[in-house]
């Protein structure tokens, strides 16, 4: 496993836009929410952007997506995520496949979400199921001659109780990124760091978001009676390029 590295200079703040669970080919996909989010990505030049997974719905005959109400077929779904991605494809920080992805994977050995990066020329940005990004840029108030720096996890998801588990497995984090559940959350839990080599104890703290779904509600969610939760919100995580801080503002 190897960290997905970036430096970016002119910047003094970056804006970091998670996104997963797009779905394009359901039924459900709110392309509205899509445009939304995307017009605000290339109007912002602070912005960057990491991929979550289930990007595409990937509906095959072995799945459980219903193959007849796909509104198009799996390799269109590729075509029209890279063509939606290409306008932004500069500002693609990393990527992770979704469990929609990974019917292919099991099915024909072959990942649409590998496929979509390497058609934009970005396959060394993508991992299957766990990514690390290390992004550094600004100048740190302390010491102007050294950038500052920012771990980011990536991850589709799982359920909630596994998230909650597995964001205090990974020590060095600032944010860990996920999705999956369709529901929006976030919260700042925090570890207690013995150092011993300065002989001190001290609470580290991180940022976790799990992004929302560009979906509306209907179809196999209203089927199997789950609670709707809003699509048309979105996390930018703002970082400082001066000092370690990390803001988040959903819109």
């Amino acid at each position: 496993m190897e960290f997905i590295k970036h430096v970016i200079e002119g910047h003094k703040q970056l804006d970091i836009y998670p996104i997963g669970d797009l779905h394009i080919g359901s039924p459900l996909h709110d392309k509205n929410a899509l445009d939304r989010w995307l017009e605000d990505v290339i109007q912002n030049d602070d912005a960057r952007v990491v991929l979550l997974g289930d990007m595409i719905d990937n509906g095959l005959k072995m799945s459980k997506s219903n193959v007849y109400t796909q509104t198009m077929k799996p390799s269109d779904q590729k075509r029209e995520l890279a063509n939606i991605l290409r306008p932004i494809k500069d500002k693609i920080l990393g990527c992770v496949s979704g469990n929609h992805e990974a019917r292919s994977l099991i099915e024909v050995d072959d990942c649409p979400m590998y496929d979509v990066m390497a058609k934009l020329d970005l396959e060394d940005l993508y991992r299957t199921n766990l990514g690390f990004i290390k992004v550094s840029f600004g100048s740190r108030k302390k010491d102007p001659n050294q950038k500052q720096v920012y771990t980011i996890g990536l991850h589709h998801g799982a359920s909630k109780s596994k998230v909650d588990k597995f964001k205090y497995a990974i020590d060095g984090l600032d944010i860990l990124f996920s999705g999956h559940t369709h529901t929006p959350a976030m919260d700042f839990p925090a570890k207690i760091v013995l150092d011993t080599r300065n002989e001190s104890i001290k609470m580290v703290d991180f940022t976790n978001i799990v992004v929302s779904s560009f979906t509306t509600y209907g179809d196999y969610v209203a089927k199997g009676m789950y609670m709707p939760n809003s699509g048309t919100k979105y996390p930018v995580v703002m970082l400082n390029g001066s000092e370690k801080e990390v803001k988040v503002l959903w819109k």
